[in-house]
């Protein structure tokens, strides 16, 4: 079974303002990173999300999508759904040690998101250039995601695909865009990387737009903490 390094993220809590939130280096260890990028689900279990509006009027969230849950969902998810036994071996392990009840991880989840009962389901997100996520913030029903980052091969910083927190937001709409908050905040996402992010009112985010001109499309891996 996949081990993780989980420790006590002390600064998880104290981002003035933004969602609680951290980013964390070596949450994998490295070899099994390397052989999970390796083996990133082939793009044909994905399906285009594209939709044409999104709620409160703000831009819609493209890109490649599906997911793994066996929980109830909303259907909107079931035409996205595979099955866990479809995913690679290893990943199909990750997976496994994530919904273990008495695990590690889910220990360090209770303990780092101050929660006691969640369902889980695993989100995997392909984007090409010249995509973004528009500022938002999720909806009630989830507690928070850990976002694994998966980058391909030949991935370099300035191609964008960065998530970004933003904090003091400058108008009253529910639809605004980055230049509509006086702050914000993004990490890198090459390399050996994870994110772990509290759902709160305020908690604005989005992902950077992607740019490259080599066809690589950013590659993340979501474990979604959800309400029961």
């Amino acid at each position: 079974m996949i081990r993780f390094n989980t420790k006590e993220l002390k600064e998880f809590y104290n981002k003035k303002d933004y969602a609680p939130h951290e980013h964390i280096f070596g949450f994998l260890n490295d070899n099994i990173f390397y052989e999970l990028l390796d083996s990133f689900p082939d793009d044909v279990l994905f399906k285009n999300e594209f939709p044409e509006t999104r709620k409160l009027n703000q831009r819609p969230h493209c890109r490649r999508f599906m997911c793994v849950y066996n929980n109830k969902q909303s259907p909107y998810f079931k035409s996205y759904k595979v099955e866990l036994n479809q995913l690679p071996e290893l990943w199909q392990e990750l997976c496994t040690s994530i919904l273990d009840p008495l695990g590690e991880y889910q220990r360090w989840i209770k303990e780092t998101l101050q929660i006691k009962e969640y369902n889980i389901r695993f989100d995997f997100h392909r984007t090409q250039s010249g995509l973004d996520v528009s500022p938002h913030v999720d909806s009630i029903g989830k507690y928070g995601s850990h976002l694994f980052y998966f980058m391909p091969e030949g991935w370099q910083e300035d191609f964008g695909g960065k998530t970004i927190f933003y904090k003091q937001k400058l108008i009253k709409d529910m639809n605004p865009e980055s230049h509509n908050f006086k702050e914000s905040l993004s990490y890198p996402v090459v390399g050996n990387y994870s994110l772990l992010f509290k759902n709160t009112p305020d908690g604005w985010h989005g992902v950077t737009q992607v740019k490259n001109e080599n066809d690589l499309h950013r590659q993340l891996f979501n474990v979604v903490i959800l309400k029961k």
